[in-house]
């Protein structure tokens, strides 16, 4: 398969990487990190005002009419970066399941406003495992001319600064139900937790939160359908987002390597730090390359399941590699929060985690290719 990018492919990309790293030098990161607020405001205005928040969303919306593919190609850019910036959740958790199951009403009341940049949007999926549990603990009752909604999402990504929430919930009988849920609404709680990139990964509590019945996704009982379809794309786009990671701590590797000097001569010779460095180059280029063909397949309407657990398997172990080497090869200046690098190992590390055990999706894989 040619992956090779076309020239408004390239454009994206060039486009995406080139506002996030003139906006987010190390100065700008630090200085974000070391505040209250995960969330670079600005850099948002300005990917929006470049037309990149809208880029996958229907024209019909105001946005590109592009696929999912050009999306993940922003999302590796984000993830080069190692920008603070809810790409992920409020695009590819919120607007795009909006985009494609929601109501004429639904995608006119929120695609506008997150395509302008003015709206956050996340999905609030998990309840304390590493992927979304079949049946939700949270519930749904019918209420009047509503819902009633009850129960607790962990690890919410944006969710302290999202306006609005997809939120699975049973709805009795067996059925899934995706909610969009105003997170201002009277019943709503929001507990902030950090994960090891700063990242602010919110606990929402519903205590009887009342919902209309505009407020479903799809359609009463489509909520597994719609979940499944939100968890693919959710994988593929931190892929995305891992290779991106990876690209950035090998670039910094290797220009590293290549001035410091021992002995007179540039590290970059010895032929244990070149052969550590290229297999951080092969690592993340296998990262990138299954990562972009998982999200081809999504974005084309392709089955996707093998090529997802490809990609998951490699972000996970060969994420590990890539920055286990860039931190071993920076030596003591590695762990010097002042230089970059350190910001990747941990970016990686918790996307990693958030994509769970790499030996995981070799048995998925293994179970599909059994399967056929």
């Amino acid at each position: 398969m040619d992956f090779t990018l076309s020239d408004e492919q390239a454009a994206i990309f060039e486009l995406a990487g080139r506002i996030l790293t003139e906006k987010l030098p190390p100065e700008r990161l630090k200085e974000i990190e070391q505040g209250d607020r995960w969330f670079a405001d600005d850099v948002w205005a300005e990917l929006a005002k470049a037309d990149l928040l809208g880029l996958a969303l229907p024209e019909s919306a105001g946005g590109g009419g592009y696929g999912f593919f050009e999306l993940a190609l922003i999302l590796e850019q984000v993830g080069h970066a190692v920008a603070p910036v809810p790409v992920l959740p409020t695009l590819v958790l919120g607007a795009l399941p909006i985009a494609e199951f929601g109501t004429d009403a639904q995608r006119a009341g929120h695609l506008p406003s997150v395509i302008a940049g003015e709206k956050v949007l996340t999905a609030a999926l998990l309840e304390g495992a590493a992927l979304p549990p079949a049946m939700p603990a949270c519930r749904a009752e019918r209420s009047g001319d509503g819902w009633t909604i009850t129960g607790a999402k962990t690890l919410v990504p944006a969710g302290d600064i999202a306006s609005i929430a997809l939120v699975p919930a049973s709805t009795g009988d067996g059925e899934v139900t995706v909610f969009l849920v105003d997170l201002s609404a009277d019943g709503v709680g929001r507990e902030r937790n950090v994960s090891m990139n700063l990242e602010p990964l919110t606990t929402l509590t519903f205590d009887a939160v009342t919902v209309g019945e505009d407020a479903v996704l799809g359609s009463v009982g489509a909520g597994a359908e719609i979940v499944a379809w939100i968890t693919d794309r959710a994988i593929a786009g931190t892929c995305a987002l891992q290779a991106g990671v990876c690209e950035a701590a090998t670039r910094m590797t290797g220009s590293y390597s290549s001035t410091r000097k021992q002995f007179d001569t540039p590290i970059a010779t010895f032929q244990a730090v070149a052969h550590r460095v290229a297999d951080a180059y092969i690592d993340t280029e296998a990262i990138r390359l299954t990562a972009r063909q998982a999200a081809w397949r999504l974005g084309a309407g392709e089955e996707a399941a093998e090529e997802i657990a490809m990609a998951k398997y490699w972000a996970c172990s060969g994420s590990h590699r890539v920055v286990h080497a860039a931190q071993h090869v920076h030596a003591g200046i590695g762990v010097d929060t002042d230089y970059p690098v350190h910001r990747t190992y941990r970016w990686a590390k918790h996307l990693e985690f958030s994509l769970g055990n790499g030996r995981d999706h070799l048995r998925r894989l293994g179970d599909l290719i059994a399967a056929e």
